[in-house]
């Protein structure tokens, strides 16, 4: 592991900010660190990159510990979410300050620097200034400068924030392109769901100083383990239910709408919690045509219809008034009109889609 924290807190007077959290990050990953503001996320790195300094516990980073090390003598480079470039430099001399003044040798620094400037694909841009270049441009200038003092650890703050939705999932792929390239570790700090499940391996979500769950991508998404999880990644559809009994990874539950059904449960030793089904994972039966085998239909009138091109979602209540989001995807169902707003439908759901998440 390049990064292991134990029983890590910080405090700022009575409010604590990270609480007693305990984390490995793996070497050569790219490991996220994801939730709402002030969940502590900022924090956080902040501490790995020697900025803060905890209130207790121990930070080790490729197995020396950190305690007392400032942050210029950390393997580690930060990458701010301002960029932080200098206005009056050309991209060439930006990045090149790391090394002059940490006092690399002379000989050494040109070489570098061009291999950075290729590696973040700003060729023929070395002579500019930062006010000559695009948002991405300046943000690429910022990596390369962190890049070429060859760190163990990379720390990124929140760094395409400041960018608009095109350029900001370009350099998700350049990122991680370059995080696969350079083969060092990063940690990237964010609150946009999206950007950490494009680009993490894994990925860490905080809410209120903790880390609630840490998995995969895809494991986040599809087996959340708490309710906070379930609603910050992604869309989620939910149930309240009673849990009659269960065994391993299953349970039998009742819930109003749906009756008792035998279903999934994110946690062995989760005894209560919720029903959680995702959008993608409802039917929406506008015909009334043959259920799927297995599957529960309930009542549900039409609120309204969200476009977005590839897909719509549909949102919905149900006759206790329970609002439900189904998504559709467009491709599908070429010249089919969108239902209107008040129309009564049935939606399909099955159990094997259904998931007991914990409160």
């Amino acid at each position: 592991m390049i990064v292991r924290m134990e029983n890590l807190s910080k405090r700022f007077g009575e409010f604590v900010a990270v609480d007693n959290v305990s984390l490995d990050i793996p070497e050569r990953s790219f490991f996220a660190l994801l939730g709402p503001s002030g969940c502590g996320k900022t924090t956080l790195l902040r501490m790995i990159g020697g900025f803060e300094h905890p209130s207790r516990g121990r930070l080790s980073i490729d197995g020396e510990d950190m305690t007392g090390v400032p942050p210029n003598r950390r393997p580690v480079n930060m990458v701010f979410q301002s960029y932080a470039v200098f206005p009056h430099m050309s991209v060439r001399r930006n990045i090149a300050y790391g090394l002059e003044v940490t006092g690399v040798n002379r000989a050494e620094i040109g070489p570098r620097v061009e291999e950075a400037i290729s590696m973040v694909r700003l060729d023929g841009m070395a002579d500019r200034r930062p006010d000559q270049l695009s948002g991405g441009q300046r943000q690429r200038v910022a990596l390369a400068r962190a890049l070429v003092k060859r760190p163990k650890l990379l720390l990124l703050d929140e760094p395409l924030s400041a960018l608009d939705k095109k350029l900001r999932e370009e350099m998700q792929l350049e990122l991680r392109r370059l995080q696969q390239e350079v083969g060092i570790t990063f940690v990237i700090v964010t609150h946009d769901q999206e950007e950490a499940l494009g680009m993490a391996s894994d990925i860490a979500v905080m809410e209120k100083g903790r880390i609630l769950q840490i998995a995969p991508p895809r494991d986040l998404y599809e087996h959340p383990k708490k309710r906070f999880v379930a609603e910050f990644i992604g869309a989620s559809n939910l149930f309240e239910c009673d849990v009659l009994s269960g065994e391993g990874n299953r349970a039998r539950v009742r819930a109003a709408e749906l009756g008792e059904v035998d279903v999934e449960r994110a946690d062995e030793s989760t005894r209560d919690g919720i029903l959680m089904i995702r959008p993608e994972k409802l039917r929406l039966d506008m015909r009334g045509s043959i259920p799927v085998e297995g599957e529960v239909l309930i009542d549900v009138t039409v609120d309204q219809i969200a476009y977005y091109g590839d897909l719509s979602f549909v949102y919905l209540h149900t006759d206790s008034g329970r609002r439900l989001t189904c998504s559709r995807y467009n491709i599908n169902r070429v010249g089919e009109a969108d239902p209107p707003s008040g129309h009564r439908c049935k939606l399909g759901i099955h159990p094997d889609d259904l998931l007991l998440v914990g409160e």
